[in-house]
């Protein structure tokens, strides 16, 4: 029974320190961060995490796949998952927005960053060929599920006739990866709103005049 308390106590020390280590990362970067940090943070040693992770690579090497897996889980909840109307499942992807841009960004008119895979593209140059597979990987993610999305609206005839489902799918995965940016430029979340708003009025059918 001891042992398994000890390995509980671990288990839990290694998921703080990650937990820390994944907040500074979105709002510092790869270099705006170290083990001291951490430790100062949840109250422990330099050397208690070196037991864990061994070094920071192998740390970045798990937030990476961490990112990845958390970010592929909510596309398919928001985009693959049930049977939602196309513009429920956009009401959806723009309350997980938000939920990110609020975590980071506390105040009025700050500008910090608050995409994990945001904070992923800007390390690029720094952490190399995982980061880029992960980035990837939640790419063809995003086709998969939008495609689907978008397929079944067309279907079900929630998008204005004629509408090209590869066209809506191009644009919704850019206008997504764009909302990061958008926020640092204009320090307010409701830029994005308003554009998920305007895109939703664009292809909706619901905005066809009647005959």
């Amino acid at each position: 029974m001891a042992r398994q308390d000890s390995g509980d106590a671990a288990g839990g020390t290694r998921d703080r320190i990650k937990a820390v280590a994944a907040e500074l990362y979105v709002l510092r970067g790869h270099e705006g961060f170290s083990f001291g940090d951490i430790a100062a943070a949840i109250g422990t040693t330099r050397a208690n995490i070196h037991h864990h992770f061994g070094s920071k690579q192998q740390l970045m090497r798990e937030l990476i796949e961490d990112i990845a897996a958390n970010a592929e889980a909510r596309i398919r909840r928001y985009w693959l998952d049930g049977s939602a109307a196309f513009a429920e499942r956009l009401a959806m992807q723009l309350d997980d927005l938000r939920r990110f841009y609020d975590r980071f960004n506390k105040s009025d008119g700050d500008r910090h960053v608050w995409s994990p895979l945001s904070r992923l593209r800007h390390d690029l140059p720094t952490l190399g060929g995982e980061a880029v597979a992960a980035l990837e990987r939640v790419n063809r993610t995003y086709d998969l599920c939008l495609r689907h999305a978008v397929g079944e609206a067309a279907k079900a005839g929630q998008l204005r006739p004629g509408t090209d489902v590869e066209d809506v799918v191009r644009v919704l995965r850019v206008t997504l990866l764009s909302c990061p940016p958008m926020t640092q430029d204009s320090g307010r979340f409701e830029e994005i709103e308003l554009l998920f708003r305007a895109f939703g009025r664009l292809i909706s059918a619901a905005g066809e005049p009647q005959s």
